[in-house]
C-alpha cells in the first residue's frame, strides 16, 4: 500500500505542550513536522490529517480551554500552510464554552482554513450527545463539517490501567450511543463522522443495540434504525488492524466507509508497518479495496488537501 492518507495522526509538539504548560496543564511533546514526514515516507504515507493529543480536546475549564484551543489551532494550521500537500488538520474547539466553541469554529474554518473538527467522546461525565453540546453540533451541521470523533479517558476509569487500553474503545461506543439516543445523528445529517479505532466496541454490539430500534428513545430519535446511521459513518482502522476487529467492522461498514489511520506517534513507525502488512496480506481485501481504504475514500472528504496533493504531483 502506497500513497496512503492517514486521518489519525496526533501532534504532541513542544509548541502545543508549552502553551498547555503556561495554562497550568502538565504536558510534554517532541513531535516535529520534519520527523513526521520522515516517518510517513518510510511507511508509504503521502499525507496525514493532524490532530492534537485528545487531552487538549477534552479540557473542561473554559478559561484554560479557550486560549489553549486557539494556540493549538494556530500551530496546526501553520504546519499545514508550510506543507499543504503533506498535511491537513482537524481543528479543536473549547466545548466547555459552547459560544466560544462556535466562535473558534468560524475562526478555524474561515481564517485558518482548517479541514475539519476533532471532537472528544465527551468532557468529564458528559458524552458528546449531551444537550449542552447541541448548539455546537448544530453550528457544525450548518457548515457540513467533517468530524473526527476520538475517545478520551473515562470519568470512571480502571485503576492501574491506561485509559488507552480499555476506556478508549468503550468511550467511543458510549459516545455513538449518546448521539443515537439524543437524535443528533438524525437532526444533523450534513455532518460527516469519522469514528476512531474502528468505532470502538460499537460494531460488535450493533445487533444488540438495533434490537431497541422500536423502543424509545431510539424509536423517536433514531427513526431510520441503528444500521442506517452506522452505514453513514466512516471508520478509521487505527489500532484495529487485527483479526478480532475486522469481522465486526465489516458487518456495519461498507468498504467505501473504511479509511486508513495510524494513531502515530502513539503507534510507532514499526507498528504502522505491521498494521499496513495486516491490511495488505491478512485482512482479505482486494487491490481495489485497499486503494479505496488507503486513500480514495478519504479524498472527497478533504478537498483542499486532495487538490494540494494533486497540484504537487
Amino acid at each position: 500500500m502506497k500513497g496512503l492518507i492517514d486521518v489519525h495522526h496526533h501532534v504532541p509538539s513542544a509548541e502545543i505542550a508549552e502553551a498547555a504548560q503556561r495554562l497550568g496543564i502538565p504536558m510534554s511533546g517532541d513531535w516535529s513536522p520534519e520527523a513526521a514526514i520522515e516517518a510517513m515516507d518510510a511507511n508509504g504515507i503521502a499525507a496525514a490529517v493532524l490532530t492534537p493529543t485528545i487531552f487538549i480536546a477534552d479540557v473542561g475549564d473554559p478559561e484554560v480551554a479557550i486560549p489553549l484551543h486557539r494556540a493549538t489551532n494556530e500551530y496546526l494550521s501553520g504546519v499545514v500552510k508550510r506543507w499543504p500537500h503533506r498535511f491537513g488538520a482537524f481543528a479543536t474547539l473549547p466545548l466547555a464554552s459552547p459560544d466560544a466553541a462556535l466562535g473558534e469554529l468560524d475562526y478555524a474554518l474561515d481564517s485558518l482554513g482548517m479541514d475539519g473538527v476533532l471532537l472528544p467522546s465527551g468532557i468529564g461525565p458528559d458524552l458528546i450527545g449531551a444537550e449542552q453540546f447541541d448548539s455546537v453540533l448544530a453550528g457544525m451541521n450548518e457548515r457540513g463539517v467533517v468530524i473526527h470523533l476520538h475517545p478520551t479517558k473515562s470519568h470512571i476509569g480502571i485503576p492501574k490501567l491506561s485509559p488507552a487500553v480499555v476506556d478508549f474503545p468503550v468511550e467511543t461506543t458510549r459516545a455513538i450511543g449518546s448521539l443515537l439516543a439524543s437524535g443528533a445523528f438524525d437532526r444533523y445529517e450534513k455532518l460527516t463522522w469519522i469514528m476512531a479505532h474502528a468505532g470502538g466496541c460499537f460494531p460488535y454490539i450493533a445487533g444488540r443495540v438495533a434490537r431497541s430500534d422500536n423502543v424509545e428513545p431510539l424509536a423517536i430519535n433514531a427513526p431510520e434504525g441503528v444500521s442506517t446511521y452506522l452505514g453513514r459513518m466512516y471508520f478509521d482502522v487505527a489500532v484495529s488492524c487485527h483479526p478480532n476487529a475486522f469481522p465486526s467492522l465489516r458487518t456495519v461498514a461498507d468498504i467505501d466507509h473504511i479509511v486508513f489511520g495510524t494513531d502515530y506517534p502513539a503507534f510507532s513507525r514499526e507498528e504502522v508497518d505491521e498494521a499496513i502488512a495486516f491490511l495488505t496480506n491478512e485482512a482479505g481485501f482486494t487491490k481495489d479495496e485497499l486503494d479505496a481504504i488507503g486513500s480514495n475514500n478519504v479524498k472527497p472528504l478533504f478537498p483542499r488537501l486532495t487538490a494540494a496533493m494533486g497540484a504537487s504531483g
